[in-house]
């Protein structure tokens, strides 16, 4: 006896589509929007001039002083980036659909939109160069090298970043310090889970708490950075990964997605790869240094940064706590202690942002019936722009926590 019933089980469609979850944004919460109401029914560039110091000097009496020189600087917001996305629903999808497809997906485009600002804004933190870096130099280790993060040196960390926050004279109301996953799973250990030593929480998007005279925010939408340095030029059709995305370094350029042209130097091969990363991986010269990424690679590394170090080539990437990276040459190394979380600790405010539209809001929708089609396109729009005015970058400090602490 072999029944088959199973045809006759109906097949009950749930009230709600399946939920998403999104990395928490709080840029909100640390970013100064005092220059937004300029430019929010137009205009482009906003110019918060600084201007030069003075000092006080001795005066004698009868004697006359030398003037000092005042000068203004000019110092510019500009609103530089415009995040959109192009969704198509057909009007067939729409009368058949059991949910409400153009909603959902527009709702969600708005938080992936404002999830891309919040790692801007985080990755402001690489405006204060190499002026405030709190990396393993400061804990007796060696100068651009990530710190082995421990239960033991956390409160070093801490007791180092508020130093150099005081000694610009930061306030100490005024101070927070964006912690990692990572970061905040060794504070929790160092405080043994009492969660009273992180006091009251502000009620702030992210916010966990304060420790250490700063307001504690965990975010997931940090910048990592990597360090690749070859030994020698690469060997034809040697590659490297970053994210699952393979760079191809070969003596004929040819037209595979992601080819890297050897150019008989380090340097120059390193030069043809950051090219292609900084121009959002589509070739600015076709057929000659590089060749550009499939359109789903190029979304990809549009939010990624790439440093020429001559001898070696370092990657940032917006929006990540962990990279994966492999290289073909063994020679050729990312080396562990160069992989690097980079949190970002300062005053309140020191960043700042203007945004022009809201893509939660601003959602623009059109027939296709004029492109042959019956449906409809949608658009939403974030015009912004970030900045961190000249004193603001001495208000900032950058810690590097290695990725494999």
């Amino acid at each position: 006896m072999a029944n088959s019933l199973t045809a006759a089980s109906p097949t009950f469609w749930s009230a709600n589509a399946g939920i998403k979850f999104y990395k928490i944004i709080i840029f909100r919460a640390i970013t100064d929007f005092s220059e937004e109401s300029l430019l929010k029914n137009g205009g482009r560039i906003a110019d918060r001039p600084y201007r030069s110091d003075v000092v006080a000097e001795n005066y004698t009496k009868g004697t006359a002083l030398t003037a000092q020189d005042l000068t203004y600087t000019s110092d510019t917001l500009t609103l530089d980036k415009q995040y959109s996305m192009l969704m198509y629903v057909d009007k067939i999808d729409k009368l058949q659909n059991k949910y409400n497809t153009v909603r959902l997906w527009s709702e969600e485009a708005g938080k992936r939109i404002g999830v891309r600002m919040d790692g801007d804004v985080l990755y402001e933190v690489f405006s204060v160069g190499s002026a405030n870096v709190f990396d393993a130099a400061d804990l007796a280790g060696t100068s651009g090298e990530g710190i082995a993060l421990t239960v033991i040196n956390i409160q070093a960390i801490f007791g180092g970043i508020a130093q150099v926050l005081a000694d610009n004279d930061v306030p100490d109301d005024e101070s927070y310090f964006v912690v990692s996953p990572l970061f905040y799973n060794k504070l929790w250990q160092f405080i043994g889970g009492k969660e009273s030593m992180l006091g009251d929480r502000t009620g702030e998007t992210g916010n966990v708490g304060q420790y250490g005279g700063m307001k504690i925010f965990k975010s997931r939408n940090i910048t990592t950075k990597a360090r690749w340095t070859p030994a020698d030029d690469p060997s034809n059709t040697a590659t490297i990964a970053i994210q699952g995305i393979t760079f191809t370094f070969v003596t004929t350029i040819g037209t595979t997605a992601g080819n890297i042209l050897i150019s008989g130097t380090v340097a120059g091969t390193i030069d043809n790869l950051v090219a292609l990363i900084n121009a959002a991986g589509v070739t600015s010269d076709v057929g000659v240094s590089n060749v550009s990424l499939s359109t789903a690679n190029q979304r990809t590394v549009q939010n990624w940064v790439a440093y020429d170090g001559t001898t070696y080539f370092e990657i940032r990437v917006k929006g990540s706590t962990d990279l994966t990276l492999t290289s073909s040459e063994t020679a050729d190394t990312w080396d562990a202690k160069y992989e690097s979380q980079c949190l970002m600790a300062g005053r309140k405010l020191a960043v700042s942002a203007a945004i022009q539209t809201d893509p939660m809001v601003d959602v623009e929708m059109a027939s296709t019936v004029s492109a042959g089609k019956l449906g409809t396109n949608v658009m939403p729009l974030l015009v912004a722009g970030v900045k961190t005015f000249n004193l603001g970058t001495t208000e900032l400090v950058r810690c590097e926590i290695r990725t494999d602490s």
